[in-house]
């Protein structure tokens, strides 16, 4: 069973419609703040979701660790994708909030097609347009190096995670 499940806290709100078991088990939605996970567990929460095994209906989930993980090793062997953020933007749309911008990411994609994309920088941009902040983009450069490198001592280690799923186009 996923570490996710095993929250001390768990909050249910804005239900306006009928609600079961199927929605505490496969949600849509997932905030879980302060909890500890390693980059294995969440490998294999995002490679249960590329398979098409838990959390179908999953469309946000945003994680704050309470520990820094090493990014490489959550996406080993998830066919993650590095995207620039001064090329790349994608619209995110969440009910009861405002439409956003996140610009770069890591895209991984799921066996029927359907696109996730991982954003670490947790600084949403408020328009498409918006003027790209410098930090992103010397984050993205050195990042991008330690991607590619094969053996770099060199870790690229975060504990905010959000993920974000698009339907397939």
């Amino acid at each position: 069973m996923f570490p996710l499940l095993r929250l001390p806290f768990l909050c249910i709100q804005d239900i306006t419609e009928q609600w079961g078991l199927e929605d505490l088990l496969d949600p849509n939605r997932i905030t879980a703040c302060d909890i500890s996970l390693s980059a294995q567990d969440l490998n294999v929460f995002l490679r249960s979701w590329q398979e098409g095994k838990t959390n179908r209906r999953l469309v946000t989930c945003k994680l704050q660790l309470s520990n820094e993980i090493d990014v490489k090793k959550v996406l080993k062997n998830c066919g993650g994708e590095l995207m620039d953020p001064r090329t790349t933007r994608l619209q995110i749309i969440e009910r009861g909030c405002l439409d956003v911008w996140i610009r770069g990411g890591i895209r991984i994609r799921r066996n029927d097609g359907r696109l996730a994309v991982i954003d670490t920088n947790c600084c949403p941009y408020l328009t498409r347009n918006q003027e790209i902040f410098e930090v992103h983009v010397r984050d993205y450069e050195k990042r991008l190096e330690i991607w590619n490198s094969e053996n770099s001592d060199e870790k690229w280690n975060e504990n905010g995670f959000n993920i974000f799923s698009f339907e397939k186009k």
